[in-house]
């Protein structure tokens, strides 16, 4: 029988040719005609939708990545081997876009290599520089494994496997401290808007606010690609290990909520809880989106024994996590600084692009790597009785 050959243009692949050139365009823009022609910031509003979605969130959803790699190698969770590679991939991937986000983001970006040699060791802006060029280079580390072992140099490939097996501990610790202590910075760039940053969202803890947010972020998107390689990708994880871990974001969540409420109003925020403003339907999205329906679809059995139904929940926790970050870093500081920002589409064009490169480099890596383990496709009676046939003539 002769294979069918797949069309050059599908709808998918028109789609992927429109990002990338709207991304080219945007990218052009941005470092031929100017910051002022690809993004609406200001002074005002100097940190838009780049840092809101690229580093914020493509930091906290790669939490995933050392929470799970932790539970196997430090906590002997053994049953969670088989989803350790592919969620230290999310997190690999997810950095890389960070420092990928960052050449657009910063002013100066050929110039980002200074923060280390005219470093300040009391600015929490050079702790996030050395902890992402840190942590990447640990996961690099962490994932090279699943590289290294289709190389066809045997006695490298073995001295390597080797080393790598015996170090494993130290560089998941060493990934376990240096991702925290990133998912804390990052909310304390925070701290130096006080007095700006609305009070809904303004706490001295917000270090702790970003950390305990990641956490069951990450690992919603570590659902959620679990889900999407089972039914896309030909992968073959067990749904009660996916499901297992959706149930552990449920009570992050609540410890979440309980820890918002009694910090808001231990530091003034109360009185800001049902205020007729933008600002208090922001927060109130955040707070529906990201604990209380997830909370309840997470214990709806109805919904939590489909996996359709636990990819679903798992999306609204990260439409919840996204709607935070974005809060934290634009709405916030709208009422103080009256910049009314809302990003030019260069700025979606190149975040869009992103997100997309991303994810068509983990669907490489799931099919032509040793990330998930893959389903045996039994040949159907017909394609057998072809077989036949061909062998007899």
């Amino acid at each position: 029988m002769e294979a069918t050959k797949k069309p050059l243009f599908t709808m998918w692949r028109l789609i992927l040719v429109a990002i990338f050139s709207a991304g080219a365009v945007a990218t052009y823009l941005r470092f031929v005609v100017g910051w002022h022609a690809a993004t609406n910031l200001s002074d005002a509003q100097p940190w838009g939708v780049w840092v809101g979605l690229s580093t914020l969130c493509g930091v906290g959803l790669s939490a995933g990545g050392f929470a799970t790699a932790a539970a196997v190698y430090l906590l002997g969770m053994e049953r969670y081997r088989p989803i350790v590679r592919p969620a230290i991939l999310i997190a690999y991937l997810g950095y890389l876009s960070v420092c990928a986000g960052y050449v657009y983001e910063l002013g100066l970006p050929w110039l980002a290599w200074h923060a280390f040699i005219y470093y300040n060791p009391h600015s929490v802006l050079f702790d996030v520089c050395f902890c992402i060029l840190a942590y990447t280079t640990v996961l690099t580390i962490e994932f090279a494994p699943a590289i290294v072992e289709k190389l066809p140099w045997k006695g490298f490939r073995d001295t390597f496997m080797h080393w790598h097996h015996r170090l494993a501990v130290a560089v998941v610790l060493a990934g376990v401290l240096l991702s925290s202590m990133h998912q804390s910075f990052l909310g304390g760039l925070f701290l130096i808007f006080k007095g700006k940053i609305y009070p809904l969202w303004y706490t001295p803890h917000l270090t702790t606010m970003f950390y305990l947010s990641a956490i069951p972020a990450g690992l919603a998107m570590v659902v959620i690609a679990l889900y999407l390689s089972n039914r896309s990708l030909g992968t073959k994880v067990d749904p009660e290990i996916i499901k297992e871990v959706a149930w552990v974001i449920s009570p992050m969540l609540v410890l979440n909520l309980v820890w918002r409420m009694v910090d808001l109003v231990k530091h003034g925020g109360g009185p800001y809880l049902f205020l007729k403003r933008p600002e208090t339907a922001y927060f109130w999205l955040e707070i529906a989106l990201f604990i209380v329906i997830p909370v309840v679809m997470f214990n709806n059995r109805k919904i939590m024994n489909r996996p359709e139904g636990v990819y679903w929940t798992s999306a609204v926790v990260i439409a919840g996590f996204l709607t935070n970050r974005i809060n934290v870093s634009i709405n916030s500081l709208e009422r103080a600084t009256q910049a009314n920002y809302f990003p030019k589409w260069p700025e979606m064009a190149i975040v869009v692009m992103m997100i997309t490169g991303t994810v068509l480099v983990f669907r490489w890596a799931v099919i032509y790597l040793d990330i998930l383990p893959k389903r045996v496709k039994v040949p159907t009676k017909r394609w057998m009785a072809n077989a036949g046939v061909a062998a007899n003539a």
